[in-house]
């Protein structure tokens, strides 16, 4: 196969830092626990940071566990990977088409509007799915449809805090996920596919289809993963095509990055790139508490993206792909991923022992704690108090105010009970329901 050299990541620090002041101007409000606890993640490195937090063995079956998952979707004949088949997401499909939806200015949006968009995406409940790849970071869409739909007219314009949840926004697609096409749009600027972890709408220009000989290349080469975030890759011509998220799995030769692009007919090429080395590492990198905060710095301080809304993570995002990097799977949203591994069920333990229970048990950075709706990393205690890393919106108050923080940052299970009204139950230390262990095998208990 023709290998092309197509782009350069020579200012690629000088766009990360600006990215990164960008997302500074959203000053997250003042709470307690933002002055309490560091908002940075080397202020939790442990007296013994390089000591692995799993064993290397059990990490390495893992991340072959990972690579299983992650080419599913060039291996299979139906959705059941996903646990999923193509008779209900077409009933769902039919469902969101036949909500009451809200545009961005507060107003209803007209029915037949809405049903003319999911025409437009009718699906097949016998189609055959196509080996693709992604070939340019996208959003997946629940619809074809690119414009932000609301549930009512309080979320469209965000009122008292309320987050603006564009509810079409499934997810997002990474660079170089294999992935299978499983409908094409009326139009032809959509197409339906399925990754790893989810299923929806990109555009067509997104993805190309696969031949035996990407498909090893893909599959057979060693693999490195992203570990910076929002790395930019450039085109000879200078402009940006696009960033590379951290968590990002490519092919690597002899120092190279091997990406997909499209090629000169239907199915993708590769292109080489020989960025600096601390853009990539082998995969998956080795899980020590060191390389655990160095993840957690890059996404520190990250705005909230609801679905991967305008590049960035909401919560579960966050999370799949710090463990990404590590070499370990988790779905895509909180309730899946709270459910994976071994399991710590909160509804019998009484609020009061709650953190004594997590900082007995809970592995820093290798535990996840979730609560109806969010899902937060545990990175250890700080006298008694667990502490967690989470991407969230705001936190809750007296009525329906909300204070929006809209942000990745560090807090206690507490966060926010400085808040006058604030009702004690809406607390996360009350509200827990899950601690998992995503590299432990769940226990038959």
């Amino acid at each position: 196969m023709r290998k092309s050299v197509v782009t350069s990541l020579l200012i690629y620090l000088a766009v990360a830092i600006a990215t990164a002041l960008s997302g500074a101007a959203h000053a997250a409000p003042v709470l307690a626990d933002f002055e309490r606890f560091p908002q940075n993640g080397a202020a939790y490195l442990p007296s013994d940071p390089d000591a692995p937090i799993v064993d290397p063995a059990d990490q390495a079956a893992l991340a072959e566990e990972y690579l299983e998952r992650f080419f599913a979707p060039w291996h299979s004949e139906d959705l059941s990977f996903l646990n999923l088949n193509m008779e209900d997401v077409i009933a769902y499909h039919r469902s969101v088409a036949n909500r009451q939806w809200y545009s961005p200015d507060g107003r209803p949006m007209a029915r037949s509007s809405v049903l003319a968009v999911a025409g437009n995406g009718a699906l097949d409940v016998n189609a055959v799915p196509r080996s693709v790849i992604v070939i340019q970071p996208s959003d997946v869409r629940v619809l074809p449809y690119e414009g932000p739909v609301y549930q009512s007219q309080a979320s469209a314009l965000g009122s008292n805090g309320l987050l603006k949840a564009d509810m079409l926004q499934n997810s997002t697609a990474h660079l170089g996920e294999p992935a299978a096409v499983y409908g094409v749009s009326a139009d032809s600027n959509w197409v339906f596919i399925a990754t790893g972890t989810v299923v929806g709408w990109v555009r067509t220009q997104a993805v190309a289809a696969v031949n035996y000989d990407l498909m090893d290349i893909f599959v057979s080469s060693a693999k490195a993963v992203v570990t910076l975030d929002n790395v930019p890759v450039m085109a000879e011509q200078g402009n940006i095509l696009y960033n590379m998220k951290m968590g990002t799995i490519l092919p690597f030769r002899d120092g190279e990055l091997l990406l997909p692009a499209r090629g000169g007919n239907i199915f993708a090429d590769v292109a080489a790139i020989r960025p600096p080395p601390d853009v990539y590492a082998e995969f998956p990198v080795t899980f020590t508490p060191r390389n655990a905060v160095s993840a957690i710095d890059q996404l520190m301080g990250e705005p909230y993206g609801w679905g991967g809304s305008n590049g960035f993570r909401d919560c579960s995002a966050m999370t799949r792909d710090y463990f990404s990097l590590f070499g370990v799977w988790l779905p895509r949203n909180s309730a899946d991923q709270a459910m994976t591994g071994e399991r710590v069920l909160f509804w019998d333990v009484p609020v009061g022992e709650r953190r004594a229970v997590i900082a007995d048990r809970g592995v820093p950075f290798a535990t996840l704690l979730q609560v109806p709706g969010h899902i937060m990393l545990y990175i250890g205690a700080s006298n008694g108090e667990p502490l967690v890393f989470h991407n969230m919106w705001g936190v809750s108050g007296q009525g329906e105010g909300r204070a929006v923080v809209g942000r990745a940052v560090v807090s206690g299970l507490r966060l926010g009970a400085e808040i006058p009204g604030k009702p004690a139950e809406t607390l996360f230390v009350n509200r827990l329901a899950v601690m998992s262990f995503p590299t432990r095998e769940p226990s038959n208990q």
